[in-house]
């Protein structure tokens, strides 16, 4: 359920060189960062169209992740946290997620930004006078 009263959503990402899953936690982005969004995925420069998708995911990946369960992302062998009470946290976890984990942050933006669609209608049989 997409509970619009909730600051907190959670996801999971699967981390594709550890195997590990982060939970990512992530405040919903608003219409104007939806929109502006999908304006910055492409750059044109004179006749030159440029993909920005990576940055662009990167740019407001950042601004909506919230923080991250302890225990799945570490500097130097020992756990960080994004959680301000906590003895671990970090003022800089941002900031290290994004230089050193820009695929999570992307896999995040993209999940938010652009996963949302339309609904599969159930299979049809191939002769409707069969069902």
């Amino acid at each position: 359920m997409r509970d619009f009263a909730s600051e907190r959503n959670v996801l999971d990402i699967q981390d594709g060189i550890t195997g590990d899953v982060h939970q990512i936690f992530y405040r919903m982005p608003t219409n104007e960062e939806r929109a502006a969004y999908q304006n910055g995925a492409f750059e044109r420069r004179g006749q030159k169209i440029r993909s920005r998708i990576f940055q662009n995911r990167l740019k407001y990946g950042s601004r909506i992740i919230t923080g991250f369960s302890k225990g799945s992302l570490g500097i130097e062998g020992k756990p960080f946290s994004s959680d301000s009470d906590d003895a671990d946290f970090r003022q800089d976890w941002k900031e290290l997620l994004v230089r050193h984990a820009g695929d999570i942050v992307a896999s995040v933006a993209a999940a938010v930004f652009e996963a949302t669609g339309a609904a599969q209608e159930a299979e049809q049989p191939e002769n409707p006078l069969e069902a």
